[in-house]
């Protein structure tokens, strides 16, 4: 029997919370080398959405691949959950800026566009766990599954993750499968 997503959601939870400080760094930087290295074999355009960590929830940390974007003359796009519908909002992050950290432990840049969604070639996506068909579990909450299908684009899906993939996990008919998901020691293709 496949555990409930919540099950799932706790262990990974556990599993991130038991990481120091010093192995959350070294993983972070070896994710960070692995997803550079692997970008540098693609030709993807220059267009990509970035979620940004939330530290307390120890999520891999993105700002490393940030500023390498910023420096290979990246546009740079993430989100911010509009605080009427609940949707993601895209919002164009400007080369060097500074971020706050919202009172839900969020990164939110100092200066920002918000801008219509943009054709972006690459998307990465938060997660706390996947499965062997790029199937992801996060938060709860649906906002980047909810964003993605009402894109009417296809970009690439990329998780990043501490951990190896579950065999399988729970999915539904609206959840949307990754296509690649970089961890410390591999790259997962789905």
């Amino acid at each position: 029997m496949i555990p409930a997503k919540e099950y799932i959601r706790e262990k990974y939870k556990k599993k991130r919370a038991v990481l120091s400080d010093q192995d959350k760094m070294d993983l972070d930087q070896k994710i960070t080398e692995r997803t550079i290295d692997w970008l540098k074999t693609r030709d993807f355009p220059k267009k990509v959405h970035l979620f940004l960590p939330i530290e307390k929830q120890k999520e891999v940390d993105t700002f490393p691949l940030l500023e390498w974007f910023w420096e290979n003359g990246w546009d740079v796009y993430s989100s911010k959950i509009s605080s009427e519908s609940l949707d993601m909002e895209t919002i164009f992050l400007e080369p060097n800026t500074s971020f706050t950290t919202s009172t839900w432990g969020i990164p939110f840049p100092n200066d920002y566009q918000e801008v219509e969604v943009q054709e972006f070639s690459l998307i990465f996506l938060p997660l706390l766990a996947y499965d062997r068909s790029g199937y992801r579990i996060g938060f709860g909450k649906g906002y980047y599954d909810k964003f993605l299908a009402d894109i009417d684009f296809d970009p690439v899906k990329v998780g990043l993750s501490y951990f190896t993939p579950e065999q399988s996990l729970p999915y539904e008919s609206h959840d949307i499968p990754l296509d690649f998901c970089i961890t410390p020691e591999k790259i997962f293709t789905f």
